[in-house]
């Protein structure tokens, strides 16, 4: 019993019918898989044209054809994504190659770029990195003509893609016949377009870097014509101000606008005063006198800390603990400044100086920068400058001071000399020796005068002279100016400050004496006072000399009066001159007091 016969069923051969569509599927999968690997070489071959092409940009024509050719379509371009005049997006012709005969999109204005807008859904696709297969006419757009192509047949786009990000895409036309591109083949170009991607987007790369070296040479070249142009008004100005002070606040005004600080301080060695002074300092793009003392000795913390010649240095407040500089660290934390750059401002093998710029900031860059460096020698040069030249003035002063205390000698004092020589004479005379006589009287106030018109010569000329070991000293002096100004009747004048040894230099107490006279003077011819209190006080870093008086006091400022006259002036210059702080108080009624602060001297 057959098989056949159970089952009923009757056995059939294979017709040529059926083996035909075998063999044309076959055929297509054998042209698919050689097309397949065309463009797997194409895209090997292409990959290594561009890795060794100068410019990238100029190699996508050769490598397109070469894609082309592979894929065996009619015409291939890259399209990269742009910004418009507006903001919209755009695909835009960057490249492409096209059979002979083919129209080109790349020549064509119109065709040239496609707003993404107009083919939305097509686009939504091509950035979720999936590739897409078009029939001209089916995508439903009314722009879609532009991105289809001029006589496309069938159309493959895929899209390029760099770290997940959508850069363009591939697109590859067929004009002649309508084809419609395989799965694998489509992975192959895929795999093309991601070569052609990483290209572009090392060429890319190497064009940021170029445009980033144009840049920074650029802002060299600014910077260094900036500095430049500072560097010429700086010497210009340096060359007309006569000032240290004023140039040196012009300077520091330009140094924190350069480098947008927030604030700053020119610091400079006054090696007569033993200290460190504060010789401008600028706040918010303004000059103005430091909230903090002016000054430090030479042997304080700051001058233990800064005082040796040093590299330039950033400080970071946060994490400065010691305070070197009276009170100015405090400033800078309730300023809300980050950091501080400490410039040293250095000539031969010592410090002559320091520019400090204080920044809201991180600023750890700008101790390199050439600017401040031009702009510290400046600042070195001008405070040298000024050095030589009041190492000049006073060796012509002390020349000049010793003629002048010859001249007293031998001329002033001996006047007086003279003078109470013949008054002792005249008093020989029987009529003048009656000590009852008004002429008695007379003689002896003459003489009175005299005596201190000759210690008066005398003490001048022992301030005068270089050595200054035989001088009276500053207490006795005041205590003799308080004794000659009272006025039996008129005015008390006192002196108190018992035991006094000021450890001042001569010319400081010389200079504080003058201002004291003057100040007596001043009160005794304008004020009418009953009483005149000099002072000589110890607050343990300084010695404060005043002199106050209970007269009409100043109907006008102290400040309109200094314009005034020429009393004030004198003495707040004298102050000044010997690193003294200067003040005078007064009201209408209520008396003068004028004081002059003196910083002690370290033994």
């Amino acid at each position: 019993m057959s098989t056949t016969a159970e089952t009923g069923l009757t056995p059939r051969l294979a017709s040529a019918a059926d083996i035909i569509p075998c063999t044309e599927e076959l055929t297509h999968i054998n042209e698919s898989l050689h097309r397949q690997e065309g463009l797997l070489a194409a895209s090997a071959k292409a990959s290594r044209m561009l890795l060794a092409a100068p410019d990238v940009r100029g190699a996508i024509p050769e490598v397109l054809r070469l894609i082309g050719e592979a894929a065996h379509v009619d015409r291939v371009n890259v399209m990269l994504a742009r910004s418009g005049p507006e903001g919209e997006p755009l695909l835009v012709v960057v490249g492409e190659w096209t059979a002979e005969g083919v129209p080109p999109h790349i020549d064509d204005a119109e065709a040239r770029a496609c707003d993404e807008r107009e083919i939305s859904s097509v686009s939504a696709e091509l950035r979720a990195g999936r590739s897409v297969c078009i029939n001209p006419g089916a995508t439903g757009c009314a722009g879609s003509a532009r991105f289809e192509g001029i006589g496309t047949q069938s159309k493959a786009v895929v899209p390029i893609l760099v770290a997940g990000e959508f850069i363009g895409v591939v697109g590859l036309d067929n004009t002649r016949q309508r084809r419609a591109i395989e799965a694998a083949e489509l992975s192959a170009l895929e795999t093309a377009a991601s070569v052609i991607g990483a290209a572009l987007h090392r060429q890319r790369l190497l064009d940021d870097m170029r445009r980033e070296r144009e840049r920074a040479a650029e802002e060299r070249a600014t910077e260094l014509s900036k500095a430049n142009a500072v560097i010429r008004g700086n010497l210009e100005r340096l060359a007309s101000e006569p000032d240290l002070n004023g140039f040196l606040g012009h300077l520091l005004l330009e140094a924190t606008r350069q480098f947008n600080a927030a604030s700053g301080a020119v610091v400079v060695s006054r090696d007569s005063l033993q200290e460190w002074r504060i010789a401008a300092h600028v706040r918010e793009g303004k000059l103005e006198e430091p909230p903090y003392p002016i000054s430090v000795p030479t042997g304080s913390a700051f001058g233990n800390r800064f005082g040796q010649p040093h590299e330039p240095m950033y400080l970071d407040i946060a994490q400065q603990h010691q305070e070197f500089w009276p009170g100015m660290l405090a400033f800078d934390q309730r300023e809300g400044y980050v950091g501080k750059v400490v410039y040293p401002l250095v000539f031969g093998s010592r410090n002559v100086g320091f520019l400090i710029l204080r920044f809201r900031r991180k600023a750890e860059d700008v101790p390199h920068s050439e600017l401040l460096v031009a702009l510290a020698q400046q600042a070195t040069l001008a405070v040298q400058l000024t050095r030589l030249a009041w190492q000049a003035k006073e060796a012509a002063v002390l020349v000049e001071r010793a003629r002048i205390g010859q001249e007293i000698h031998d001329g002033l004092a001996q006047a007086f000399t003279g003078i109470l020589m013949q008054l002792g004479a005249v008093e020989e005379d029987p009529p003048c020796k009656n000590k009852n006589s008004n002429l008695a009287v007379v003689l002896t106030h003459i003489r009175d005068l005299a005596r201190d018109g000759l210690a008066e010569a005398r003490r001048s000329v022992m301030a005068l002279r270089l050595d200054q070991t035989r001088r009276t000293g500053l207490e006795l002096a005041l205590r003799q100016l308080a004794e000659r100004s009272t006025v039996p009747g008129g005015v008390t004048c006192t002196f108190t400050g018992d035991e006094i040894n000021t450890g001042l230099r001569p010319e400081q107490e010389h200079e504080l004496l003058r201002i004291a006279q003057e100040a007596v003077s001043n009160a005794v011819r304008h004020a009418r006072p009953s009483t005149i209190r000099i002072t000589m006080t110890d607050d343990g870093s300084h010695w404060v000399m005043a002199i106050e008086d209970n007269g009409l006091g100043m109907g006008q400022s102290p400040e309109r009066h200094e314009r005034q006259g020429f009393g004030l002036t004198s003495m707040r210059q004298r102050a000044t001159d010997i690193g003294g702080e200067w003040r005078i108080e007064s009201r209408p009624g209520s008396g003068t007091r004028v004081s002059v602060r003196m910083q002690k001297r370290r033994t």
